[in-house]
């Protein structure tokens, strides 16, 4: 048995080490969910590897008209088919229906005259398709058993939705089962793929999306989380004058942290603060807007003083933007994982995770999503800010309304009061695991150098519901002043 590629984008990651040689692979899915195209390009991919392989069509359409619409994706290449490593072996209705024996004799035929590799069958139900129930079971059963003295790697497409494709005879019979799908969600469609079933490997399970781009399939793996290296406890400079301070000297190294407050309170600018400080100090970091562009948060950053284009000049800095409408939840995680990598990052701030929630598919909540991230960017010892918009900006107030904080290693909340008839912004840090921080709520103001943190609120109460009043010592004092 030896591993071989699976020649889709991002395949290889989900399987381990792709596909294994000899075994059978069923690829199933319901009409237009590019059965057809990860078979072609697996095959042309391989054929680069200098695989032979041989595709069997069953299907209407002349070889001539799948040439002409494969030819539209970069893996297609007419030197592979004229050098010999691309076969194709098309069965027409008068091969098909002298049944059973018939189909295999020619299929095996073809096999071994041209000793392929890797052969893909596209698609299986056709061969079918006039059998009853029997014949078609006695057909997959010898069809299978004789797949297995192929010594290949066998690609079987079928007609197959989600709902009955686990309960089909090819997936018992088969040594892996993945389904490609186009599922409905909310206002757009998003396709996906799922290992089912891949006997003898490891694989990353879940649904993991995917595109159709010129380049065939790009599947982008669901994050998971790795181990933990080993770290030093070490309280990391937040560059924020007074949360240090408040901190006990700063954020945890490989800890997350929630940032939440209603709107204008400073979340961004603090993701913002915290990111550019870090690359002045030669630590690297990613900046992931779901809100707003790159343009727009250059322009601000430059109020304050901070050059976020020099910065990413000199890859101290990355910033990647997500339109909401367009956005995918795995690719964005993949891309943060490549610049991660790439760029040795230390912190990451994602600002607007609450806008997350019309991306994700109903199975995957947004808690779910954020603790995937979260250990993550733990796994690498980098200090992550998470930022949340509440819908209250004053008054009682829940964190988050989606138990994102019950992952966070530290909690801070921003929020406005009336002191005075005059709107202030207050911060106070709820939690912070593994380390002594200030309780007491202090005022964030915001000058021409970012955010700066005040003294504490010690002349009043209620500050929590947003309309304080002095406290009961302030006012005998005040009282006994008149």
């Amino acid at each position: 048995m030896k591993q071989v590629i699976s020649g889709i984008s991002g395949l290889d990651e989900i399987l381990g080490e792709g596909f294994t040689r000899p075994s059978t692979v069923l690829i199933g899915g319901i009409m237009g969910t590019g059965k057809t195209t990860f078979t072609m390009q697996s095959l042309f991919n391989a054929a680069r590897e200098d695989e032979i392989c041989m595709y069997i069509t069953a299907i209407s359409e002349p070889i001539a008209m799948i040439n002409n619409f494969m030819s539209r994706f970069s893996f297609y290449s007419i030197s592979l088919m004229g050098k010999g490593n691309i076969k194709y072996v098309p069965l027409g209705p008068e091969q098909i229906k002298k049944g059973n024996s018939a189909i295999i004799q020619e299929i095996e035929r073809n096999i071994e005259i041209i000793k392929p590799d890797r052969i893909a069958i596209d698609p299986v139900n056709v061969l079918t398709s006039w059998m009853d129930s029997q014949e078609k079971r006695e057909f997959y059963y010898n069809l299978f058993n004789k797949m297995k003295g192929w010594n290949s790697l066998v690609l079987i497409t079928g007609e197959l939705s989600d709902e009955n494709i686990l309960k089909d005879e090819i997936s018992y019979i088969a040594d892996g089962v993945i389904l490609l799908s186009n599922d409905q969600l909310r206002n757009k469609r998003v396709r996906h793929l799922e290992v089912l079933k891949m006997r003898g490997q490891k694989y990353l399970s879940g649904k993991h999306s995917f595109e159709i781009t010129d380049d065939g399939l790009e599947i982008y793996p669901s994050l998971h989380p790795y181990t933990r290296e080993l770290l030093t406890y070490e309280h990391v400079p937040t560059g924020i004058k007074g949360l240090d301070k408040m901190t006990d000297g700063g954020f945890i190294r490989g800890s997350n942290v929630l940032v939440s407050g209603g709107s204008g309170t400073g979340k961004t600018l603090m993701g913002l603060q915290f990111i550019a400080d870090g690359a002045n100090i030669g630590e690297p970091g990613v900046f992931v807007s779901f809100e707003e562009d790159p343009v727009l948060l250059r322009n601000n950053a430059a109020s304050f003083g901070w050059n976020l284009e020099k910065l990413e000049a000199d890859g101290l800095l990355r910033i990647l933007y997500s339109n909401i409408d367009q956005l995918d939840v795995n690719r964005v995680a993949l891309e943060i994982k490549d610049i991660i990598e790439e760029l040795d990052v230390k912190r990451v701030v994602l600002d607007g995770v609450n806008n997350l929630r019309v991306a994700l598919r109903d199975d995957l909540g947004l808690s779910e999503y954020i603790s995937i991230l979260s250990r993550y960017f733990s796994s690498r010892n980098i200090i992550s800010v998470f930022t949340n918009e509440t819908s209250e900006l004053m008054g009682s107030s829940t964190i988050t309304g989606n138990r994102t904080s019950v992952v966070m290693d530290s909690i801070i909340l921003l929020r406005y009061v009336e002191i005075q008839s005059e709107m202030k912004k207050t911060i106070s840090v709820l939690k912070m695991r593994g380390s002594n921080h200030d309780k007491e709520i202090r005022e964030l103001v915001i000058n021409n150098n970012g955010i700066e943190i005040k003294l504490p609120f010690t002349e009043y109460s209620g500050l929590m519901s947003g309309n304080p009043v002095k406290s009961p010592s302030q006012a005998f004092v005040e009282a006994f002043k008149k």
